[in-house]
């Protein structure tokens, strides 16, 4: 007889049962060793280990998760920056945070990149697009076959498309107008879809009347619930690669907002075969006339894209725009002065290129894309080999995650002054304002800038001029300040921004 089996015998426990018991409290045991040997070389031995930040976050990742998870991870990084008096934080294992505006042109530099962080862009699950490739190569050849459409002269084409949207939506406003407020985030986003739909697929999404007596639609909930779970996504690789191959009904299992996000893009590859059949006939330019030689899995990518960055970006800096307008009566009535004399005849709209040369008018957009940051956190980069990358006299080592936001640089005291939070047109005004453009980073810098870098402020300014000009704005008695929510884009909690909304005799 074994020892095992006198072991077994002595403790009536079956000897195959005693191998499986031991065989996972040896497991546990393992495991629990690991973790700690991990945590001890995270905290002593890793080459961050100088860098100050919190215990939690340098040992894993679930810090790093459950503060981007609740929407606030700039104001916590902020907070965090003071405390330990540094402009390197470190957020994660292997991140750092950082604050020096001087090194903004650095990291996300035009010349020489630092790379994208493959985890944090595959959450979006829509490789190889322009803004999720990696490969600098192959983003710059993507890149070269839409610049054409958000150029300039680009945006002037899709000026028409911009006021048609416009007309439809105010006339929407007119209607609903006397009877009730109106939430102007979720009617902008409305609009914003619609122009974005159109303009990708030829295809009128007509969101703005889906619902006669509100400004909602099945495609606003299904972004709002979606957007939740790009976080999931972007900390749970294995995650990542399930949602890539599973049917909807599985993924929805492991995490119910997955269908939400699912559903989008189901919805954008309905888009992209709409345009493949109706290619040709449209009177504007559209966006997928210029992807033909590009395979059908990745115009549904690129489909996915353009509709989250077109439909949400653009109207919460609108909101936030709005509602810091109407906060100070004397902002407002210097706007509708000067679109009054821009505008004489009401209800017809003038040219985007006559609007620009309204300064005030101008003025109130550069302050809302400013204050009202599209995509307000960090962009995480890789650290290359090569030059040293030095932050507050130390050498930040290859390989590392760095990130810099919008957040950072937009409320920098040392960048705008000691007024930085606040909403101030007036900043945009004098020969000085052009010394401040280097510090705008709503839209990024480098090569990896937003292409939209053209179509928002156009949208802004035909919206503003409009509405200003034809309405009487202002916030309800008893207002409340919107809550705003960063889940990669700026979001505004329920209920938005409530307007009251008379027409102007």
């Amino acid at each position: 007889m074994t020892n095992q089996d006198s072991f077994s015998s002595l403790w009536g426990i079956p000897s195959v049962q005693f191998s499986a018991t031991a065989a996972t409290l040896a497991l546990l045991v393992l495991v629990m060793i690991t973790q700690l040997a991990l945590r001890i070389y995270r905290l002593y031995m890793h080459p961050l280990k100088s860098f100050k930040g919190l215990t939690e976050a340098c040992i894993s990742e679930d810090w790093l998760y459950k503060v981007t998870k609740d929407g606030t991870a700039e104001e916590q990084f902020e907070a965090l920056h003071q405390k330990f008096n540094t402009k390197a934080l470190r957020i994660g294992p292997n991140e750092l945070h950082i604050t020096d505006i001087e090194l903004y042109k650095v990291i996300y530099n035009q010349s020489k990149p630092f790379l994208k962080h493959a985890p944090f862009y595959d959450g979006f699950n829509t490789p190889h697009t322009v803004f999720a490739e990696l490969d600098p190569h192959l983003h710059k050849e993507r890149r070269r076959m839409l610049n054409p459409l958000f150029s300039k002269v680009g945006v002037y084409k899709l000026e028409p498309l911009i006021h048609e949207k416009i007309y439809t939506l105010s006339s929407k406003i007119n209607r609903l107008c006397g009877s009730k407020n109106i939430d102007i985030y979720n009617a902008v986003r409305l609009l914003t879809t619609d122009i974005i739909t159109e303009f990708a697929f030829a295809k009128s999404a007509n969101l703005i009347e889906e619902k006669t007596d509100e400004m909602d639609s099945w495609f606003l909930d299904a972004f709002d619930v979606g957007s939740q779970s790009v976080v999931d996504l972007q900390y749970n690789t294995i995650l990542q690669k399930l949602v890539a191959v599973l049917p909807v009904w599985i993924s929805e299992l492991f995490n119910p907002r997955l269908a939400s996000i699912l559903n989008l893009q189901k919805y954008a590859g309905e888009c992209m075969r709409h345009w493949q059949m109706s290619s040709g006939s449209s009177s504007h330019p559209v966006i997928f006339d210029s992807l033909k030689s590009i395979s059908d899995e990745a115009k549904v990518s690129e489909a996915m894209d353009i509709l989250i960055a077109g439909a949400d970006t653009t109207a919460s800096t609108l909101a936030t725009g709005f509602y810091h307008i109407l906060s100070d009566q004397r902002l407002k009535e210097r706007l509708v002065r000067a679109l009054d004399v821009a505008m004489p005849e009401p209800g017809k709209l003038v040219s985007l290129q006559s609007l620009e040369k309204v300064e005030y008018l101008t003025a109130c957009v550069k302050e809302s894309i400013r204050v009202g940051m599209a995509v307000p956190g960090r962009l995480p980069r890789v650290v290359p080999n090569g030059d040293p990358f030095i932050v507050e006299g130390q050498v930040v080592p290859p390989g590392t995650i760095v990130g810099m936001s919008a957040y950072t640089m937009h409320n920098s005291v040392e960048a705008w002054g000691s007024d930085a939070r606040k909403f101030n047109p007036d900043r945009w005004i004098g020969p000085e304002s052009k010394d401040q453009e280097k510090w705008m980073c709503t839209f990024s810098k480098g090569a990896r800038m937003c292409l939209g870098q053209n179509v928002a402020p156009a949208e802004i300014t035909l919206v503003f001029a409009y509405l200003f000009r034809n309405f009487e704005l202002s916030l309800p008695e008893g207002h409340m300040t919107p809550k705003g929510l960063d889940r990669f884009t700026l979001q505004y909690e329920m209920p938005g921004l409530p307007v009251v909304f008379k027409a102007r005799q």
